[in-house]
C-alpha cells in the first residue's frame, strides 16, 4: 500500500502520542491537530487520505469538525473515525447521521487501532452506514 496521510485530531497530547506510536510502523505520515479548529484547517489543507478525530476538543468539537467536513467540497469524501470516550448509542447513531465512517472507543488497543486504520485506508473501507451496526469495542 503506498503512504497514506492520517491527521489524528485530539487535544490531548498522551492520546496523540499512543496514535502516533500505534500508527508508525504502518509507514503512514501522521500529522496532529490540537483542536477542533486546527483539526478543519488541516483537513481542508492537506486533504487526508484519514482523519481521527475525538468528540471533545476546544474551540470545535468533534461533531463540528465532522459536519463541516462533510459540507466542504474538499473534504466531504475523506474518511473519517471517531476516537473517542463517547460510547452511547446515541453517539453512535449521531456519527452515522453526520457521515463518520467508523467508530472506536477510548480506552483502544494499539493493534484494535492498527486494524481500524488499515481497513480504513484499504478498498474495503466502511460507510457510515456500517457504524449504525458497528459494536463499540
Amino acid at each position: 500500500m503506498a503512504q497514506k496521510l492520517i491527521l489524528t485530531a485530539d487535544d490531548n497530547a498522551q492520546i496523540r502520542m499512543l496514535v502516533k506510536a500505534a500508527l508508525r510502523s504502518l509507514g503512514h505520515e501522521l500529522i496532529e491537530a490540537v483542536d477542533g479548529e486546527q483539526a478543519l484547517e488541516l483537513a481542508i489543507a492537506r486533504q487526508p487520505d484519514l482523519v481521527l478525530l475525538d468528540v471533545t476538543m476546544p474551540k470545535l468539537d468533534g461533531w463540528e469538525v465532522l459536519r463541516f467536513m462533510r459540507q466542504r467540497p474538499e473534504t466531504t469524501d475523506v474518511p473519517v473515525m471517531m476516537l473517542t470516550t463517547a460510547a452511547q448509542k446515541m453517539d453512535l447513531d449521531h456519527a452515522a447521521s453526520l457521515g463518520c465512517n467508523d467508530y472506536l472507543t477510548k480506552p483502544f488497543s494499539p493493534g484494535d487501532l492498527r486494524q481500524h486504520v488499515e481497513r480504513m485506508l484499504s478498498d474495503d473501507s466502511p460507510s457510515p452506514s456500517d457504524v449504525e451496526d458497528q459494536i463499540v469495542s
